[in-house]
């Protein structure tokens, strides 16, 4: 597994200067470039001439293997063709859609066509509407990629739900506060007896497996889903996760989150049925993300100072501590409920 450290180290380092000359060079661009947050990698917004976002420059880690990048862009054109709202890769000037630019090594550079709409997370009360699309939208991105697939999306990776155990286990040590720590050695307990032993029953294949409020762009109105970003999170896992990952990012902040959950399940199982088995398991494998998240932010606040690392550290504390308190029972039938309307 590649811990946060890992990435966190590898993360490349290249200056506007720098990463500007590369998109002129390599694929004819020219703006004005401005940095974008993100864990592992460095990313780069491009204006033009009038001020407007035209393109991404993505710089992949020093860590990432080609491969995986073109497994991402695969799978973005897959989903394009379903009608998810995608980026699209943007060929170099020789063809390319993958640049090294330490000739001929890494990093990596790609260039994505930008995205309009705002974030998830700039809506301060989602409809529920807004929250049956995006259930919606992963649905359809889930049916896209089940018979999808690529060898490097069978990896290792500490966002992979399968391995929640082992990178919960790892962290508690990394937490000081004593009420957390307590809670998520609990949350813990409840995942192996609740969760591990239905792993088997439950379908896998490639999920995107990052719809956080982050890398969810909906309309200026705040009605629909326009976008979904980012695709370093891919994995072949669990499928029933992609909604389980919406529900748990949606349900962040929210004064009754059951009915956030129900909506996006609602919205998902329209657009991907899933198994009765599935759905018992989405709360379960909800509370897995949300405590992967904090015992992911709370060893990578002892790396890095960076605050998009913990940016929904506070929120995900306070979520997973309320689902905890509701018993399995009570979420299971919210989560039936929910996918039978």
């Amino acid at each position: 597994m590649a811990p946060s450290a890992s990435w966190i180290a590898s993360r490349p380092e290249i200056s506007v200067t720098d990463a500007t000359t590369a998109l002129h060079r390599w694929w004819g661009l020219d703006g004005d470039l401005e940095v974008l947050p993100s864990e592992r990698d460095r990313n780069f917004l491009v204006r033009g001439n009038d001020g407007a976002p035209t393109h991404v420059l993505k710089i992949a880690n020093l860590d990432e293997a080609a491969d995986f990048l073109a497994c991402q862009d695969q799978a973005m054109a897959r989903l394009a063709k379903a009608g998810v709202p995608v980026q699209h890769v943007v060929s170099a000037i020789d063809g390319r859609d993958l640049v090294p630019l330490g000739d001929p090594g890494p990093p990596l550079a790609r260039v994505l066509t930008w995205l309009p709409g705002r974030t998830l997370a700039s809506i301060d009360t989602p409809t529920t509407d807004l929250l049956t699309d995006l259930g919606a939208a992963m649905g359809r991105s889930a049916t896209a990629l089940l018979d999808f697939d690529h060898p490097a999306a069978h990896r290792e990776f500490q966002w992979d739900v399968l391995r929640a155990g082992r990178v919960i286990g790892d962290a508690l040590d990394e937490i000081d506060d004593i009420e957390r720590r307590t809670l998520l050695t609990a949350v813990l307990d409840r995942l192996q007896s609740d969760l591990v032993p239905h792993l088997t029953m439950l379908r896998r294949s490639v999920i995107q497996n990052d719809a956080n409020d982050h890398n969810i762009l909906v309309s200026e109105d705040g009605r629909r889903v326009v976008g979904l970003l980012d695709f370093g999170d891919m994995i072949h896992s669990i499928t029933a996760h992609e909604a389980a990952v919406a529900c748990a990012y949606a349900m962040l902040g929210r004064d009754d989150p059951l009915s956030v959950m129900g909506a996006v399940i609602h919205g998902f199982v329209a657009e991907c049925p899933l198994t009765a088995y599935e759905i018992d398991a989405l709360p379960s494998l909800a509370i897995a993300r949300l405590a992967t998240s904090v015992a992911v932010s709370a060893r990578q606040g002892r790396l890095s100072d960076d605050p998009y690392l913990r940016v929904s550290e506070a929120p995900a504390w306070d979520l997973l501590e309320r689902l905890h308190a509701m018993a399995p029972s009570e979420l299971r039938v919210a989560a039936r409920e929910a996918a039978a309307r």
